[in-house]
């Protein structure tokens, strides 16, 4: 029984939300008489395993064989094959096929599962992010709570050691309950040199961690990599609001925007154009940040 497009599809989102790598490849154009015309897919795997077909014969065989030197790379490619005896599709007829990177989602992971750590999770979801979820409390960390989420992780920085992978390509966003779990989680994490590490508090606050974490000895250079306060100024008040600048600053960074200044001096530049009164902390916050929104 051919596979239907629906199953091509249900495969490469599942691909996608799993972290999975691979190729969709589409017969896009024909000429002639081919063995499948224009519309017919197949993905193919990272490990060679396929689904669906574009023809059989040599036109598959190279189109898979072209499929797997692409894995990890974002550039689509477009193959040309002539049905000739050579091919083993003596059909006589011409082939275009499209090869399209399937790649996994970025994952992020929120520390902190409270009122924040809950719309962060949210809004990333929507914007094709892959969410973890990390908190002490198990309570709240119910799948009603967080339907979503890949993965609701109960327990402190001790997780680093085991269930939670952190390395150069992770995203983090660290919005616990208060400031002191926020620097605990910041002095484990920022040695794992992760590609993002938000933190959220006041200027003061933030300002204050630094500090602490500097003179135990974490480079100056090196805290500063953290993006604290964090998010987009927008003047973000609630939570919602909170979470959607901080999703934006990480779509920013995924998409390698780094010459901001709303990027590279977060702390001279947020609220510049905004009267002091309202001179926001934690994306968007009153002065002392939304410690008590969390």
């Amino acid at each position: 029984m051919a596979t239907r497009p629906v199953e091509i599809y249900s495969e490469v989102a599942r691909m996608h939300r799993d972290g999975q790598s691979g190729v969709l490849c589409t017969v896009i154009a024909v000429d002639g008489s081919t063995p499948r015309s224009a519309g017919a897919k197949m993905v193919v795997h990272a490990d060679g395993r396929t689904l669906g077909s574009v023809g059989g014969g040599a036109v598959e065989a190279d189109t898979i064989r072209e499929a797997l030197s692409m894995i990890g790379s974002d550039a689509p490619r477009t193959l040309d094959f002539r049905l000739d005896e050579e091919s083993e599709l003596a059909c006589g007829g011409e082939m275009r096929v499209y090869l399209e990177p399937i790649t996994p989602g970025q994952a992020v992971i929120v520390v902190g599962g409270g009122h924040v750590g809950l719309a962060v999770a949210r809004v990333a979801s929507d914007a094709g992010l892959r969410v973890t979820v990390v908190d002490d409390r198990a309570d709240i960390l119910s799948e009603e709570r967080f339907p979503r989420a890949e993965r609701r992780l109960v327990g402190g920085t001790e997780l680093l050691d085991g269930d939670l992978d952190v390395g150069e390509s992770s995203i983090v966003v660290v919005v616990t309950r208060g400031h002191l779990h926020d620097e605990e989680w910041v002095r484990h994490l920022l040695p794992r040199g992760p590609r993002y590490l938000g933190m959220i508090g006041s200027a003061n606050k933030v300002e204050s961690t630094l500090a602490t974490l500097e003179a135990e000895g974490l480079s100056r250079s090196a805290l500063e990599s953290i993006h604290a306060p964090i998010g987009i100024d927008i003047g973000a008040e609630t939570p919602e609001e909170i979470a959607v600048s901080i999703v934006a600053e990480i779509i920013a960074v995924m998409r390698g925007v780094e010459d901001t200044a709303m990027l590279r001096q977060k702390a001279d530049f947020k609220g510049r154009n905004r009267p002091p009164a309202r001179r926001i902390g934690a994306a968007g916050s009153g002065p002392e940040g939304v410690s008590g929104r969390r």
